[in-house]
């Protein structure tokens, strides 16, 4: 292998590898049924965007979830740019933690393997 090719594929890892070990980082587990209602009803959307939207709990602290867009054809109507903290608070009520298209790193009080989990920093 020459140099350049060398150099062109250790590039190639660079771009690549941060983008996937940032997705690949995330560990969530699905909320109990009761979980997502109360999740897509503190973030707003109607009960029509329901089908479109992946419900996910933090796997390191289950009093955190996330909502995801579904990448599909028939969802482009609800798809929007961004990430969507929710935290349980007493009597099992959620409400927004963080919303934000922009952010830095690391996120205030939000716990960083709550971070590390949803994705939104290492």
């Amino acid at each position: 292998m020459t140099s350049r090719r060398v150099l062109i594929a250790i590039a190639a890892v660079a771009v690549i590898l941060p983008g996937s070990a940032l997705g690949a980082a995330g560990k969530t587990v699905p909320p109990a049924p009761a979980e997502r209602s109360a999740i897509l009803k503190a973030f707003g959307d109607p009960a029509a965007a329901a089908p479109c939207l992946n419900v996910r709990l933090a796997a390191s602290n289950h009093n955190y979830g996330t909502v995801r867009f579904r990448m599909r054809k028939s969802c482009i109507k609800w798809i929007a740019n961004g990430v969507s903290i929710f935290k349980r608070g007493k009597h099992n009520h959620w409400r927004v933690a963080f919303e934000g298209s922009a952010w830095t790193c690391p996120l205030a009080r939000i716990p960083r393997s709550v971070q590390r989990d949803f994705g939104v920093c290492r």
